[in-house]
């Protein structure tokens, strides 16, 4: 329902319980600024019909898919169960699929080179339980303990990410600090999983923070809403990062993670039609995040702040202290970009210039720059904004791995990535190791990273 109505204008539910989908939709179509979503009774015929546990009665759609849930797996079909297991996962990936399903039949995407439709009967395992190496079986939805975990970026993957850890049915502890300096708009609604009506013009980390205290009691979330090396600068000197969750925006921003030198970072990422998460760590045999995003060369295309240069007129270090601190643009800056674009300085929010850039992108105004830096990780452009289901697929996967992390049940080093254009299977997930010559996953700098984090953290109880 969440997902759903964030981009159709007219949903009906039926069956015997709609209320609770069409309470959802009608919560994501006013955060986008749009009436209500459902008519409150079943008219058929219709563009895409969803069966939840049930097949579409024949005739009712031009196109429709039936899907289930149960723990970590989602299911489509005619026989998709809807099991009784309260894991919000296989729920969140059975509800992504559908909602890619129908966003692929209505604007006509099943024909696109790469596309096709989901199979039925179709099975997957949000842990990754068909992948190979995936490791042992998927955990019991019992109690989560994050330990003390950093969140960068408070986006749209991390919504997501955040949405389950809210949901979770058994008891989630430890200390979050969520980091990020920027606030909701009226952009972000229809890719960001739970937003609601009223949250624009509020900061995201104090926004979800807040949101996790109430759903989670015994978790201590902190917001910090500043960027991240202000955070680190005033509240984090030592850069003391056991885990870390990247839902940052650019290549460049977890590039300077990498060098705070985290033990283990979860990224996750969306480009276009595709989602993914891995997971990096300075562990033997690992990748570092410096592994997938390299530093540019001098052969590579321009980096970021040359590309934002050259396509809004601002000038190159007003650019990098922009990017660098994450703060909205001011008026001033509304006039250059005015005048290099052609568009009204009143058609041009005060947001973080990414938002700018991408929105400006998005509308056509402006035709994005490749940047360079190399990478197996597919957000090559920062310009693209991500559908509401592919964040959600993100998240889901950088969920699945935040869960390996926080319990220790690692396995073979490697990257989720599916295409919403298609469905995730098992080919999806691959594996991946350290890239030859990186220049930051060193011995020297392993061993530094070891010695770092042999001690346990302050505060910590160990029993003898």
């Amino acid at each position: 329902g969440d997902l759903l109505g964030r981009f159709w204008h007219i949903i009906d539910a039926g069956g015997p319980s709609p209320d609770g989908l069409a309470a959802a939709a009608l919560r994501s179509s006013l955060a986008c600024g749009v009436g209500p979503t459902s008519r409150g009774a079943w008219d058929p015929p219709y563009d895409f019909a969803i069966g939840l546990g049930e097949p579409v009665p024949p005739g009712c759609a031009a196109g429709s898919v039936t899907v289930g849930a149960d723990g970590w797996t989602a299911f489509a079909g005619p026989g998709a169960p809807l099991g009784g297991d309260a894991n919000p996962a296989g729920a969140l990936a059975a509800a992504s699929l559908a909602s890619a399903e129908a966003f692929k039949s209505v604007f006509g995407l099943a024909a696109r080179r790469g596309a096709a439709r989901l199979p039925a009967p179709y099975e997957w395992s949000a842990w990754y339980g068909a992948a190979p190496g995936s490791g042992a079986a998927p955990p019991a939805s019992s109690g989560l303990d994050l330990g003390e975990l950093h969140v960068l970026g408070v986006g749209a993957v991390t919504h997501a990410l955040l949405w389950i850890i809210c949901r979770w049915p058994g008891r989630v502890t430890g200390r979050l600090h969520l980091i990020d300096p920027d606030s909701y708009d009226d952009g972000n609604a229809q890719r960001y999983i739970g937003m609601e009506s009223g949250d624009a013009g509020c900061p995201k980390a104090s926004t979800m923070a807040e949101r996790l205290r109430r759903a989670c009691p015994h978790l201590e979330a902190i917001a910090h809403d500043t960027d991240m090396n202000d955070y680190f600068s005033r509240h984090n000197q030592a850069c003391n990062v056991r885990t870390a969750v990247c839902g940052l925006d650019s290549k460049e921003g977890r590039r300077q993670l990498g060098l705070k030198l985290p033990r283990i970072i979860v990224n996750m990422w969306t480009s276009g039609f595709h989602a993914g998460a891995s997971t990096f760590s300075f562990d033997d045999g690992w990748p570092c995040i410096h592994c997938a995003y390299p530093p540019p060369t001098a052969g590579d295309a321009a980096d970021e702040a040359a590309a934002m240069h050259s396509e809004l007129g601002l000038a190159p270090h007003r650019v990098r202290d922009l990017l660098a601190s994450g703060r909205s643009i001011d008026e001033a800056d509304k006039k250059i970009i005015s005048a290099a674009t052609g568009l009204r300085a009143s058609d041009i929010g005060l947001k973080p210039l990414r938002s700018v850039r991408t929105e400006m992108c998005a509308t056509g105004r402006i035709r994005a720059h490749r940047t360079g830096g190399g990478g197996r990780d597919a957000d090559d452009d920062a310009a693209q904004v991500p559908l509401a289901f592919a964040s959600a697929t993100a998240g889901l996967a950088g969920f699945a791995e935040l869960v390996r992390a926080a319990r220790g049940m690692r396995q073979a080093p490697g990257q989720l990535q599916a295409s919403i254009l298609k469905y995730p299977s098992q080919y999806s997930w691959t594996q991946r190791g350290a890239r030859p010559h990186c220049r930051l996953c060193t011995d020297s700098v392993r061993r530094r990273v070891r010695d770092k984090y042999a001690a346990p953290p302050c505060g910590a109880e160990v029993a003898a």
